[in-house]
């Protein structure tokens, strides 16, 4: 295998680490709000979704097995008009990692280091991710396979310890909610769960030694990060009920501060912290990836990683303004994010479909 190869199985955790990433925190109380008792509906339904659009996905990258995502856009929408997609892409993705950034920073901030200045926070992950970016991606996915089985095996205890919380009655009754609140929550959930994977896993999917394999392993990814949020989102309102879970700004770390064990096994928040950092530090990678590489594409740079420090840089002051306050933190989720995430997600891949249709007729023509 090639030096710059990596294999089905990378890809697989990869894709896994993504769709949780910053899910895994946060999006339990967005889902009890909207679907109340009901949101592991939503949650299968958007589930399904995924592998709707994961096929979708997977159709553009067998079609165009040898191109980067960068790349298909020159292909399909000519030199000029491919390259300012890129752009559009590579300053989106920028937005999104300095998003991310401040999810971590408020998170440390508020839950675990108060006295920290959030600024210190956000400097000391972000050099974390530059120093990923230079070691290069084949490094970031091996690093991904040591963390992976560790993931896994904490979050099954996690759900284990919980068990004796659960209260099945706190899912009744089933069925009370009616359609438009649980269609605007499978929304919310596809956009932050499954479709930031086209242009996450995009830039590398054609870097993969096995196209066919690759395509299993994509979806093997996609239906376990699905049952995940499943079984978190499921566990969560077992645990709290519908309107504390909804209630919480972190759901899942407020479920691991209930665990408590004979009086002895008590106060593991940690794992959970632990859990959501790694995730979604390769989420943010993957963001910091798109974003570098679709710099370097469109202005012609061979070596990404010159722009890793002034990129790394330009994330980091972002993060502390873009976000001014709470207030407009959920307005830009629910208002401005979400229809973003359908552009790139359902939008984006069905004009690539399309025209690279149209083309190859008037091509036969």
């Amino acid at each position: 295998m090639g030096t710059d190869q990596i294999s089905p199985r990378q890809l697989m955790i990869i894709v896994i680490l993504v769709s949780v990433g910053t899910a895994i925190l946060i999006i339990s109380a967005s889902v009890a709000a909207e679907s109340k008792q009901d949101a592991w509906m939503a949650q299968l339904a958007s589930n399904g979704i995924g592998v709707v659009l994961t096929l979708l996905y997977l159709y553009i990258a067998k079609k165009f097995s040898k191109r980067s995502i960068f790349e298909i856009n020159d292909t399909v929408f000519g030199n000029w008009l491919g390259k300012f997609i890129t752009l559009c892409l590579a300053f989106l993705t920028l937005i999104f990692c300095s998003m991310v950034v401040f999810y971590v920073g408020d998170f440390m901030n508020t839950q675990i280091m108060p006295t920290t200045p959030i600024q210190a926070i956000h400097i000391v992950f972000i050099l974390v991710i530059i120093m990923g970016a230079k070691l290069g991606m084949v490094v970031l996915l091996r690093t991904a396979e040591i963390f992976f089985p560790w993931i896994l095996l904490l979050f099954i205890f996690f759900i284990f310890f919980n068990t004796p919380n659960m209260e099945v009655n706190r899912l009744l009754p089933i069925g009370e909610i009616t359609p438009l609140p649980v269609a605007r929550t499978v929304i919310r959930i596809t956009s932050y769960t499954f479709i930031p994977l086209f242009i996450t896993i995009g830039p590398l999917l054609h870097k993969v030694t096995s196209m066919q394999r690759a395509q299993k392993a994509y979806l093997i990814g996609v239906i376990t990060g699905g049952i995940i949020m499943l079984i978190l989102v499921v566990s969560s309102i077992l645990v709290l009920g519908a309107g504390n879970t909804a209630m919480q700004v972190y759901p899942s770390y407020a479920l691991a501060q209930r665990i408590n064990i004979g009086n002895f096994l008590q106060r593991i928040e940690v794992i959970m912290a632990f859990l959501w950092l790694v995730s979604i530090y390769f989420k943010l990678s993957l963001y910091y990836y798109t974003t570098i590489k679709g710099f370097a594409h469109v202005l012609h740079i061979r070596d990404y990683k010159i722009l890793c420090f002034p990129i790394g840089l330009i994330i980091t002051v972002l993060s502390l303004v873009v976000y001014p306050n709470k207030v407009h933190e959920e307005r830009w989720d629910n208002l401005t994010f979400i229809p973003l995430a359908l552009l790139i997600g359902v939008v984006y891949p069905l004009l690539i479909v399309l025209v690279g249709w149209m083309r190859k007729s008037s091509l036969r023509g």
